[in-house]
């Protein structure tokens, strides 16, 4: 996870200096995204429009995480 924040960081940083605009938006649903069916959450993002490689990263993500669940038995 560091090496990936570092790398956006550094690109944000980059962008700036060559006088690019830049806007970040920075979420932690991972908690969040553990409590729904991935295959669910996945097909709701798809009906509210969000597809192509963005849907794709967040299924690739999606993909090596492990759900948890708490109960009783």
């Amino acid at each position: 996870m560091f090496n990936e924040s570092f790398a956006i960081l550094d690109k944000v940083l980059h962008s700036v200096n060559d006088g690019f605009s830049v806007d970040v938006v920075f979420l932690d649903l991972a908690k969040e995204f553990d409590k729904v069916p991935h295959k669910r959450l996945l097909e709701k993002l798809r009906k509210h429009g969000i597809k192509g490689k963005l849907l794709s990263v967040i299924g690739n993500w999606l993909s090596n995480r492990k759900q948890r669940f708490k109960g009783r038995w």
